[in-house]
């Protein structure tokens, strides 16, 4: 892997970490508008990307990056990377809950879980879309872009999570 290569991971990694915060927020905002969860999940929402939460995630994900340092292997082990990866969602998943506990005072594990995992499934289309619009040659960190990422994966999960609540009784 090249230096320039993995600059532009980093460059990624950092984009992806600032388009979640802004789409997470404008999440709560569209929530609040159209109030269409439970009480305390915007509460979990924010506990998902709090910075012991988002610690975790990046400290078991750049253990990933650290194998094969000094000797590159041309094919990495599957089984080391997806071992990190889990351990990254476990703790991660673990330290939110703890600061949602803390900042909400319930132990609400289905809304927190929710929203965990709401908040992955836009951490992923986040990824996707931006390495899509970066090949394409956009920065993907203008302003206006990173504010058109973030708004749209925050309207696809308004629109999923309304979806969702609407079919639990």
């Amino acid at each position: 892997m090249s230096l320039s290569t993995r600059l532009d991971d980093i460059t990624l990694v950092e984009a992806t970490q600032l388009h979640l915060f802004l789409s997470i927020i404008l999440l709560m905002l569209l929530l609040r508008f159209f109030g269409v969860t439970p009480e305390m999940f915007d509460v979990a929402l924010f506990s998902c990307v709090s910075m012991p939460a988002t610690y975790a995630l990046a400290y078991y994900h750049a253990r990933v990056y650290k194998m094969g340092r000094f000797v590159v292997k041309k094919k990495p082990e599957p089984i080391r990377v997806w071992t990190y990866e889990t351990v990254a969602l476990f703790m991660s998943f673990i330290m939110g809950y703890m600061v949602y506990v803390a900042l909400s005072g319930l132990t609400d594990l289905i809304t927190y879980g929710a929203a965990f995992v709401t908040v992955q499934i836009m951490r992923v289309l986040i990824l996707f879309i931006t390495r899509e619009l970066r090949m394409l040659g956009v920065d993907v960190q203008h302003p206006a872009v990173v504010i058109l990422i973030s708004l749209s994966t925050s309207l696809v999960a308004l629109i999923g999570l309304n979806i969702f609540f609407s079919l639990l009784p």
